[in-house]
């Protein structure tokens, strides 16, 4: 065996970058010390994997908190690394390397339903955003791994993406940027993956050219300093990623077992929702929500309210005459927004301002939708010229641009906004609410609202759908206005409805909220209850199972096949001593993400293991995998929605599993939250779910099991006695007791 170390490279007098993949393009195994993250050691692990290289992680443990840093991202949660302490050690381990070549055990087909992939950002900042747009703009259908809907980047997953895309954009951040380190390390990790596999990749950064670029690749990353190139480059990049899928197959042949030909999907409906047609699971909720009989759709994060958003826009559309506004902006700054026009105008203007705000951008909306409808007759039909010659006269007239997507428009409009009403205040006088509609409307909203009238008829159909409201919104916490300015959003769509039911025209609209959001909602509306709400509530395995169920039909083509027959065919019939499908739902909240997650990670655990079939050990490890991410990740979802520390959950560790109210808040005490937010955060670990009651029968109960009432939880704890115990929920107790 030989070994190449990296100052045993012969790099004098060359090109150090291409030395460095020449060398990998030679080897069999990469050995990478990943003790301390650094970006051109994770482009050469991505690199050597898309190569089709062995790849051995190795970690110095004598460095302090060298595996824990290593578990923050999760790179290497389900491809395993080796520890050492000394160079013997070390010497020890390159003695037995692995042969596994990971691009053959988990790349997968060409997605050409959505053929681009995205590293997105924490923050959606105009770089970002100009990305975003731009795709959107050509017309390209693309998936992407975003952050804010799962922190942990696995290998795994990386690789059937990217194997799965004819192209990959991958935006470098600035130092300055939130969170640029680890997306930095993803983005180095992605750059090299998807050059050695041999995609088209698109690396960028916007400002000033940095020396701070990693040199493995510093020569593929463009620069741009303004967004127009951003946009232009990122329009053609995308087009060219289009025709490629063209192209004859990219992925090279190779012999796959059962357990690698099976794909259940992705987890977040964004990345799915060209294929979530074929595994969609029709709850009662979604029927509701295709019928019209519910205004507000409310769930969990990760409950599915998006994959209703899809499918109920997606069946409405192929019916005729009808009109569906689907609006589901990356990022709208709207707290922004809020903020800056607090500071300039009066709370009772506030409300008028907001309320305004919202009218003209629905309609408008609206108008964008029948314009393009009458865009697509235009082809065949002479007279739809003519209305579209009167539709652009009107947005013309008022400076209304349907340019770009619906999250740069918002956000033009909120500056606009901010714009006019710095100049009015500069010139003196009081800002009242009529000159503030005029601001807003521009002299419009009547002839948008009399086109939208116009060019429909009492038969056509108007349905609006508005998703991630809250996904722009900032991490401490939800705010009072933040609240207010939902319900004025609600409000707003419910005059549409009250001035096109007045000439004569059937409009429906349907808000996607989290259940927190909603809940802070209904407590600052004066008539509760008035919208009609759905929650979508999973507390049912069955209706779980059905989730799981449609993946296997779909993947194996087996319709007719019973949920057993096919569980068992890929998995193990137990796992400690109970039926290894429950023990999945038991370690995953009760939601369709998490159980979706944990049951791919225990496939790719079999498959790495070179198993033929799920094994006990490969699911207990998945679930211990998943319980890790819910420590580290999961608080930020309850920072989100409470302005608590993110880091919450770390104050249980090695806690009892059943334990009183007394010990958590000692726990809470000694991880430095405030005594003022003790009651609350209790609270909020009773509503995720993350505490239960423990019953004197021995069965702990958690929320879900009480159809997610808050109230009826407490009752029970309060019949239990005046100590009553609560009990840890198994999906976070197993990282817990580690």
């Amino acid at each position: 065996m030989a070994i190449t170390p990296w100052p045993q490279m012969e790099i004098l007098g060359a090109h150090i970058a291409d030395e460095v993949r020449t060398n990998l393009d030679s080897a069999d195994v990469v050995i990478a010390d990943v003790t301390v993250p650094n970006y051109n050691v994770y482009y050469e692990i991505g690199y050597a994997i898309g190569k089709g290289k062995s790849i051995a992680p190795v970690v110095n443990v004598a460095f302090a908190d060298a595996t824990k840093n290593l578990q923050l991202d999760g790179f290497f949660d389900t491809i395993g690394y080796s520890t050492y302490e000394n160079t013997d050690q070390l010497i020890d381990k390159c003695k037995a390397l692995p042969t596994t070549r990971l691009i053959d055990l988990y790349s997968k087909p060409l997605n050409t339903a959505q053929p681009l992939y995205l590293l997105d950002t924490v923050r959606k900042t105009d770089f970002r955003n100009a990305i975003v747009s731009s795709i959107k703009d050509a017309k390209v259908f693309y998936r992407s791994f975003d952050p804010i809907e799962n922190p942990r980047f696995s290998t795994i997953s990386a690789i059937n993406e990217v194997t799965s895309s004819s192209g990959v954009v991958v935006p470098i951040l600035g130092d300055s940027i939130d969170d640029a380190q680890r997306h930095n390390l993803r983005a180095a990790f992605l750059a090299g993956l998807s050059q050695g596999v041999g995609r088209k990749t698109l690396l960028l950064q916007f400002g000033s050219v940095q020396a701070g670029v990693p040199i493995d690749y510093r020569d593929f990353v463009s620069t741009f300093a303004n967004e127009q190139d951003v946009v232009s480059h990122v329009t053609e990049f995308s087009l060219s990623a289009l025709q490629a899928t063209q192209e004859p197959k990219l992925n090279r042949r190779v012999s796959r077992s059962k357990l690698q030909e099976l794909s259940l999907g992705a987890s977040a409906a964004e990345n799915e929702f060209r294929l979530l047609e074929n595994y969609f699971v029709e709850t009662s909720e979604f029927v509701r929500t295709l019928r019209g009989e519910v205004s507000v759709v409310s769930g969990r994060k990760g409950s599915g309210k998006t994959a209703i958003f899809f499918m109920v826009r997606d069946t409405i559309r192929l019916k005729k005459n009808t009109q569906v506004s689907d609006l589901k902006p990356e990022s709208h700054q709207l707290s922004l927004f809020r903020e800056e026009l607090l500071k300039l105008i009066s709370i009772g203007v506030f409300d008028h301002t907001l309320a305004a705000f919202w009218y003209f951008v629905f309609l408008t909306e609206m108008l964008f939708t029948v314009k393009r409808e009458y865009q697509h007759r235009s082809k065949f039909e002479m007279k739809a010229l003519q209305a579209l010659a009167d539709i652009d006269n009107v947005l013309n007239q008022f400076g209304i641009l349907d340019s770009g997507d619906f999250t740069a428009r918002i956000n033009k409009l909120s500056k606009f906004i901010l714009a006019e009403v710095n100049a009015a205040k500069a010139q003196g006088g009081t800002l009242s609410p009529e000159k503030l509609t005029n601001i807003v409307f521009r002299g419009g909203i009547t002839k948008i609202k009399q086109l939208i009238v116009d060019f429909s008829d009492p038969k056509t159909r108007f349905l609006l759908l508005f998703d991630n409201i809250d996904k722009g919104w900032p991490t401490n916490g939800v705010e009072e206005f933040d609240i207010r300015m939902v319900r004025l959003m609600v409000e707003s769509l419910d005059k549409i409805r009250r001035d096109l039911d007045n000439a004569d025209r059937n409009f429906v609209s349907v808000v996607f909220l989290r259940n927190d959001i909603y809940e802070l909602l209904v407590e600052q509306t004066p008539d509760r209850g008035k919208a009609g709400q759905i929650r979508i509530d999973w507390n049912d395995r069955a209706k779980l199972r059905q989730v799981i169920y449609k993946r296997l039909q779909a993947s194996t083509g087996k319709d007719s096949a019973s949920f057993a027959s096919l569980w068992l065919d890929y998995f193990t019939a137990s796992v400690d001593g109970q039926d290894s499908f429950d023990y999945c739902v038991d370690h995953c909240l009760m939601r369709p993400r998490f159980l979706i997650t944990i049951v791919e990670n225990a496939i790719a655990n079999a498959i790495n293991r070179g198993n033929a079939k799920v094994s006990e050990a490969d699911v207990i490890d998945a679930v211990r995998q998943h319980s890790n991410y819910l420590i580290s990740e999961f608080g930020y979802e309850i920072r989100d929605a409470s302005g608590l520390s993110a880091d919450i959950l770390f104050a249980l560790i090695g806690a009892d599993k059943r334990l009183t109210k007394e010990k958590v808040l000692e726990r809470f005490v000694a991880a430095g939250i405030h005594m003022d937010h003790l009651e609350d955060a209790f609270r909020l670990m009773l509503w995720y779910g993350v505490l239960g009651v423990a019953k004197s029968d021995g069965v702990d109960k958690f929320i879900y099991d009480y159809d997610y009432s808050l109230k009826r939880l407490i009752a029970e704890t309060n019949l239990a006695g005046s100590k009553p115990q609560y009990a840890l929920n198994p999906a976070l107790y197993v990282a817990l007791s580690e």
